[in-house]
């Protein structure tokens, strides 16, 4: 029960790391869209990155949960488990995959705000150049109801 438990925590951080891959390569891609200005682009791949991240929230829930669950189980039982050493390595392997996937998301999204906040420190500098105070600027509408451009 307790290594079925194990086996299932592993797997699913194992998942969390591919989906944090998947994140990555996602976030990449919009740091190229908000770069050349793509808002379709830029649209439909932070739609995506949200489906992402609500898959990962979902399994996260998951884990926390099979690990309450082993915690209470050893509670129970009133001692520490023998877990098996095949086991054990494969739940600290997904462990530290796991953490390194996510360290390497965190790197890509710290540059993607980076950027995005330096695009809007540049197009408020622009707007105050231009001697149009930023409280009084309306982004031009791009589309129409109909999707056609103005």
């Amino acid at each position: 029960m307790q290594e079925d438990l194990i086996k299932k925590i592993a797997n699913l951080m194992t998942e969390q790391a591919t989906a944090f891959t998947s994140l990555d390569s996602l976030t990449k891609q919009l740091i190229s869209a908000l770069i050349r200005s793509e808002p379709n682009n830029i649209e439909s791949l932070s739609r995506a990155g949200e489906t992402e991240l609500m898959r990962m929230r979902s399994r996260l829930l998951e884990i926390t949960t099979a690990l309450s669950s082993f915690s209470e189980i050893n509670r129970q039982e009133n001692y520490q488990s023998k877990i098996g050493t095949e086991i054990r390595e494969k739940f600290e392997a997904a462990a530290n995959v796991l953490l390194e996937a996510a360290r390497n998301y965190q790197k890509t999204s710290k540059r993607t705000e980076n950027l995005a906040h330096s695009g809007s420190s540049f197009a408020t500098a622009c707007i105050q150049v231009c001697g149009v105070p930023p409280t009084t600027y309306r982004a031009p509408v791009l589309k129409s109801s109909t999707g056609g451009v103005r």
